[in-house]
């Protein structure tokens, strides 16, 4: 074989797994808890499920009364088929069975019990498993602002003081050491599973090189992005756009996956407009926030908080229902339009 022969065949092979790389990275396989190619999740924590379970709940006003998803048994076809992942409920019309879950660390030493017989986090994935769940992502922090404030006094807060959120190193260890245990007791069906660190800063996690070795023991970042107190209004509040997208584009730098955990939401109030809860993510979508990409989900967290507790759940046809604007989530993280394209 002559000389330009032998390149042209090492330029083929090249590319041929060069295409290859490309394929696999841009996600044809996903592993579990990541997205489909070209896009991540979208998941939905439905709020209030049932009167019974959640019509006594008093956070951000008195949930009495307000509309619940039961009550829309039938009404959200294309939400049910498409929803990827959801929090805290099996029982409504969702097909999935893809679950999530919040779980705060350090409140007590009992909670945190390392002995997986005993551990609150242990019982939970055994919840779920039990049902024939999956557990996709365990949103995880150290709650320490809100519960010193709501009578846990053992609480302890995270190593940095510009977000008591965070985790300390060994806290990681000892749950990754307690899902090894507890899988060779046969109590949960995986021994590992993906700990998505939430934060309060949007940012600080990005840019202070003291987190790095945290990052190396988590799977990815969960940042919660309200509509209300501090969090008001989008261009100047607490979670500017910059300040998250510089977040949401570092941690996918790193490998990592990122949550964008978004509510609770506005409805007709002083400062409400038409579609707000819309017109936000595409401000954030158009200064660059990352909006298909494999690693890059979009987790629903409509609970009724103030003001936002007038929106109806559904039905799906109705836009401006919860179950309308998931249904809308969907399409445009799924089905790009043929601009985007």
């Amino acid at each position: 074989m002559d000389v330009l022969t032998c390149s042209r065949t090492r330029k083929r092979r090249c590319a041929i797994a060069g295409c290859f790389l490309a394929f696999v990275f841009l996600g044809a396989h996903a592993a579990p808890g990541e997205g489909h190619q070209g896009h991540g999740l979208v998941g939905l924590r439905p709020l209030p499920r049932t009167a019974k379970k959640d019509h006594s709940h008093n956070h951000g006003g008195s949930w009495a009364g307000t509309p619940t998803y039961e009550e829309q048994k039938g009404n959200y076809p294309f939400v049910a088929e498409n929803l990827d992942v959801v929090m805290g409920w099996l029982d409504g019309d969702f097909k999935t069975k893809r679950v999530f879950f919040e779980h705060y660390w350090g409140l007590s030493e009992a909670r945190d019990d390392p002995d997986p017989r005993k551990n609150l986090l242990i019982q939970l994935i055994r919840k779920w498993e039990g049902q024939g769940a999956r557990v996709d992502h365990i949103l995880i922090c150290r709650e320490y602002d809100l519960a010193i404030q709501r009578g846990h006094k053992d609480a302890k807060p995270g190593p940095f003081k510009e977000d008591t959120r965070i985790l300390f190193e060994e806290d990681y260890d000892q749950i990754r050491a307690m899902f090894q245990k507890a899988h060779a007791l046969k109590f949960i069906k995986r021994n590992n599973y993906k700990l998505i660190q939430m934060v309060q800063e949007p940012s600080f996690f990005a840019t202070d090189e003291r987190f790095l070795p945290i990052m190396e023991k988590c799977d990815g970042i969960a940042y919660e992005c309200h509509q209300f107190n501090r969090h008001w209004p989008l261009e100047t509040g607490w979670g500017k756009p910059g300040k998250v997208i510089r977040g949401a584009r570092w941690t996918l730098s790193q490998g990592k996956e990122y949550i964008f955990y978004y509510g609770p939401i506005r409805w007709k109030g002083k400062v409400y407009y038409e579609f707000m809860e819309r017109d936000w993510l595409q401000k954030f979508w158009k200064s660059g926030l990352p909006k298909r990409h494999p690693r890059m989900h979009y987790y629903l967290n409509t609970f009724p908080h103030a003001d936002g507790r007038g929106r109806p759940v559904g039905p799906e046809t109705n836009p401006h229902s919860v179950l309308g604007f998931t249904k809308w989530l969907i399409e445009e993280i799924t089905m790009p339009s043929h601009e985007e394209k």
